[in-house]
């Protein structure tokens, strides 16, 4: 190894340290991600919304916190990758010898800048699935549906109900912290901000 290295001159030995420190600390950060220990804005409120102005409200403060949350991580991810990226570029140009160290360096750039560019859209698109899954969840507002998996008193279950035209199972709770058992029919009255939806028994089967 020290041989190898020895054997680099000192822009070759740029690139290859960017590459190397540059490409772990992107893997270690989307490993991070993926565990969902690299998302430190995960504030929720846990109160109830009580009418329809207050359920556009609160869902639009958690859009725009997760979209917060995400240019963050767009910072670390963007600029890590195109370190790594010009790194990557540079060394394999600079040990084939196509280009002059100037070249070498601005082609570095600019395949950096286009990584930087593919995840800055990667996030975009995120938040833009995101974001209509939350506009979706507010649909099923009001909405009768039936138990799938019994919801404790206490706890999360699931319910069948019509959004956006088609039948889906989500997560629900009981607004009344009472159990509702698998085939009951019930109602969705509340969306919190974090998009769970709380149900209660259906008044026609009270």
């Amino acid at each position: 190894m020290g041989n190898y290295l020895a054997g680099l001159n000192g822009l070759e030995k740029i690139f290859l340290a960017c590459a190397v420190f540059g490409g772990g600390f992107f893997i270690l950060r989307t490993i991070l991600m993926l565990t969902g220990f690299g998302d430190t804005d995960s504030d929720t409120d846990s109160g109830h919304i009580d009418d329809t102005s207050d359920h556009i409200e609160d869902l639009d403060h958690a859009s725009h916190a997760a979209a917060d949350a995400g240019l963050k991580i767009l910072t670390v991810q963007g600029l890590t990758a195109f370190v790594m990226m010009f790194g990557l570029t540079g060394y394999a140009i600079s040990r084939s010898s196509l280009l002059g160290s100037i070249m070498t360096i601005v082609v570095g750039i600019l395949v950096g800048i286009f990584t930087m560019w593919l995840i800055a859209k990667g996030f975009a698109l995120m938040k833009s699935m995101q974001s209509s899954g939350t506009m979706q969840v507010y649909e099923a507002m009001g909405r009768e549906g039936t138990v799938y998996l019994t919801i404790p008193a206490e706890g999360i279950g699931k319910i069948q109900v019509t959004i956006s035209g088609r039948l889906q199972v989500v997560d629900a709770v009981s607004l009344d912290k009472v159990q509702l058992k698998t085939g009951e029919r019930i109602c969705v009255s509340e969306i919190d901000s974090t998009g769970m939806l709380a149900v209660r028994k259906y008044a026609g089967e009270q």
